[in-house]
């Protein structure tokens, strides 16, 4: 069955339990970016080990659901901050997976020009914030964006994400009080996946992170980082209230960061009970599931997107790697003010 198929005619919104479930078409949306978020890092996962790449790789498999699902939640011109870990949010944006690719190998078709590699990339026309080393950064800056969509008197909404070990940084509670303090349009998201780099949980926090909204005045939700509905249901909840004008939401999503800290990093540190728990809750599969039990999609159209988006991420590859490097010449283009 071709991908264009589906299994029933789409219905607007569904009601399971006490969840609303998004329309067909946006829920087989999301199971795609989440399937080609995948497709691509395993191809650049084999491109760093065939040194096809010229820096490291840092990925972000088990965080498909977290990148896919907060996407999804905003329009296309809300202001994203993403973390490395969140590349379905780049492509659910647009962004084509040869650019990312691209970016990686310091080409010249990279969304910087090929001026700043490996996960430095982001596209002000896709209202993408380029995403720093220094995580949470982008916490500020989503705190500004947010600043001004408030003082132009607009409803735009920005959304950043940090990982569990940038909540200890000082960075995270100013955004934080700030957005709220001024009751801006900010939604942060915490990506809890287990290990500041090799940092365990329990040595990072002694409670959860949704918790700690209550230190600052605003709603903090806890979710299951490998659901994407639950993902989205939690972010859309956070949109509605920022554009209401009721300011800011804490997302801690959780979930598990299945390989090192980067593609360097063997993460011997990791107990490997803790890992064969969480592969048995991988945000792709379990997504197919849940779409066969709505009726949204069989087996078929699932292998069948997979299959695409394997192809899909193998093209991007071939046409990379024949892109050509900057030209030195023009490197201070951009650099200057005129």
């Amino acid at each position: 069955m071709a991908t264009t198929a589906r299994t029933k005619a789409s219905p607007r919104t569904k009601v399971s339990g006490d969840a609303l479930i998004p329309p067909q078409d946006l829920c087989l949306r999301m199971f795609r970016v989440m399937a080609l978020h995948r497709a691509v890092e395993d191809r650049m996962v084999s491109m760093y080990r065939q040194g096809e790449l010229l820096g490291s790789l840092y990925t972000g498999h088990w965080h498909e659901a977290i990148a896919v699902g907060t996407a999804a939640a905003l329009r296309q011109n809300d202001f994203l901050c993403p973390l490395h870990r969140d590349m379905g949010a780049h492509l659910w944006r647009g962004m084509d997976p040869r650019q990312i690719m691209a970016s990686f190998l310091g080409k010249a078709t990279a969304p910087t020009g090929g001026r700043d590699g490996t996960l430095h990339y982001g596209r002000l026309d896709l209202h993408i914030y380029n995403p720093p080393s220094h995580i949470p950064d982008n916490f500020p800056v989503a705190t500004g964006g947010a600043f001004a969509a408030k003082y132009r008197g607009e409803d735009g909404v920005a959304l950043a994400y940090c990982g569990d070990g940038s909540t200890s940084r000082g960075d995270f509670h100013e955004a934080v009080n700030l957005a709220a303090v001024l009751t801006l349009p900010c939604i942060f998201v915490i990506e809890n996946n287990q290990f500041a780099y090799s940092t365990p949980l329990p040595l990072q926090s002694l409670t959860d992170f949704a918790t700690k909204a209550v230190a600052y005045g605003i709603p903090g939700e806890k979710v299951d980082g490998t659901d994407v509905l639950a993902v989205y249901e939690a972010t859309a909840r956070a949109v509605s209230r920022a554009r209401a004008g009721d300011g800011p939401s804490l997302i801690e999503a959780v979930t598990m960061r299945m390989h090192g800290h980067a593609e360097h990093d063997a993460a011997s540190y990791v107990p490997a009970e803790l890992l064969q728990e969480w592969q048995l809750r991988d945000p792709v599969d379990q997504f197919a599931a849940r779409l066969k039990e709505l009726g949204y999609a069989d087996q078929q159209y699932i292998d069948v997107v997979k299959a695409e988006v394997r192809q899909e991420a193998l093209d991007a590859r071939a046409k990379v790697l024949s892109d050509p490097m900057p030209d030195a010449s023009n490197v201070e283009d951009g650099v200057y003010a005129d």
